[in-house]
């Protein structure tokens, strides 16, 4: 039986998930304002909307949430990340949800910082995009607990970009992370987090966790 992947914020990375898993063992849902990336089993929902969109399926194995802010100001983050994530809750807390995959931001870590970064790092961000975004992972943890994979992407990039930030992630290999947590079947105790960040000698960000866990960065540049 195919297993239901359902995907929030569908756009390019979401176009490119898709892209390389297997049509013939998942079914996808894909949730967006609009049908930009013209994509099959389309549901149209504004995720700052206290309505709920309509699906006809009762267990969703995988949920994929990529958040995106309503605008590049302090307002713009909480609709995006706080409040879009609470109202989606609202909707999917009464199916069966086997995973849900959270996409979150290296950005919750203190820019100041000269150490390596690692996950078990209390973190302490100083910017109100990164508090933020903390906010928004302890709500999710605190929603989803074991279920819950939290990915801290770093700046994304592709060939197309002309910067690249210091600490960074092809989007391409950002979309083969959320293909390595579908398709592999970890049994983790408790909520995890993980960061995405490719190696780089004068980065930040360690990427040790998902690399003992088996993921394989490619690298493009």
């Amino acid at each position: 039986m195919k297993k239901n992947i359902l995907i929030i914020g569908y756009g390019d990375l979401g176009k490119r998930l898709t892209d390389i898993l297997d049509s013939n063992l998942y079914n996808f849902f894909h949730v967006s304002r609009n049908n930009k990336y013209d994509s099959d089993d389309f549901i149209k929902w504004d995720w700052l909307s206290e309505k709920e969109f309509e699906h006809n399926f009762e267990k969703i194995d995988v949920v994929i949430f990529f958040p995106k802010p309503s605008k590049n100001d302090e307002s713009g983050y909480e609709d995006g990340f706080k409040n879009s994530a609470e109202n989606l809750y609202k909707i999917i807390a009464r199916n069966s949800i086997d995973k849900f995959i959270s996409i979150s931001s290296t950005r919750v870590y203190n820019k100041e910082s000269e150490s390596l970064c690692m996950e078990i790092d209390s973190i302490h961000p100083t910017d109100y995009r990164g508090k933020l975004i903390k906010q928004y992972e302890e709500k999710q943890i605190a929603l989803y607990k074991n279920k819950l994979i939290i990915l801290r992407f770093s700046g994304l990039y592709d060939s197309q970009s002309k910067e690249i930030s210091k600490n960074h992630l092809h989007r391409d290999n950002a979309a083969k992370i959320i293909q390595f947590f579908i398709e592999n079947n970890f049994y983790f105790k408790s909520h995890q987090i993980f960061n995405c960040s490719e190696d780089n000698p004068l980065g930040q960000i360690s990427n040790k966790k998902i690399k003992d866990l088996g993921f394989i960065f490619k690298e493009y540049n």
